[in-house]
């Protein structure tokens, strides 16, 4: 019992954040964990692990777009597509575990995310689809909404924040000769 306390634990951390992200969605829009949560799962647990995420989001998923008055449509695959990419840049990474990598590949999975879901967007919605429709899906979004820019910032900040802190939770900051952070020890 007491090995899946912590894995449960994050699960409900992880649930929590997005049910508080759906109540306050001008707060800090696009500022989640799931991302990065799939991707250090992937760099640093392995894929066995990857059920924790993927718990906590499909144990969400239905409540925060109910809260958020989005039907459960097919859109939905374009966040799996976004999930699978985080996946896949955390699986590359797994051999090269140091911070600065980590944190790069933070970044690159909310670039990633970003403009899956975005790309979606443009096709989706009421954008001209030219080049400047998909750069304005890309920048400014549509008039009367959050600027889709700051998704882009939050989604960036949140990833890099969630991975350190799964980091920081996973390891010590101490290095190691080669410049890995050292596994955590634990104490009995």
């Amino acid at each position: 019992m007491k090995k899946a306390l912590l894995p449960l634990l994050l699960v409900g951390l992880l649930v929590a954040f997005r049910l508080m992200a759906a109540w306050w969605p001008n707060a800090m829009p696009g500022f989640e964990p799931m991302s990065a949560m799939f991707f250090c799962a992937a760099a640093c647990l392995g894929l066995r692990w990857l059920w924790v995420p993927a718990v906590a989001w499909l144990g969400s998923y239905p409540i925060t777009n109910a809260i958020k008055g989005y039907p459960l449509d097919w859109q939905i695959l374009l966040v799996l597509i976004g999930f699978a990419l985080a996946i896949g840049l955390g699986w590359l990474l797994r051999k090269n575990r140091k911070l600065l990598p980590m944190l790069g590949g933070a970044i690159g999975v909310a670039l990633l995310f970003y403009t899956v879901t975005n790309l979606g967007s443009w096709l989706l919605a009421p954008y001209p689809k030219t080049w400047a429709g998909f750069w304005q899906a890309q920048t400014v979004g549509l008039p009367g909404y959050i600027p889709a820019w700051v998704f882009l910032k939050n989604a960036i900040m949140a990833n890099l924040i969630f991975t350190a802190l799964f980091l920081l939770g996973q390891r010590q900051w101490a290095e190691t000769p080669s410049g890995e952070l050292a596994p955590a020890r634990v104490r009995h």
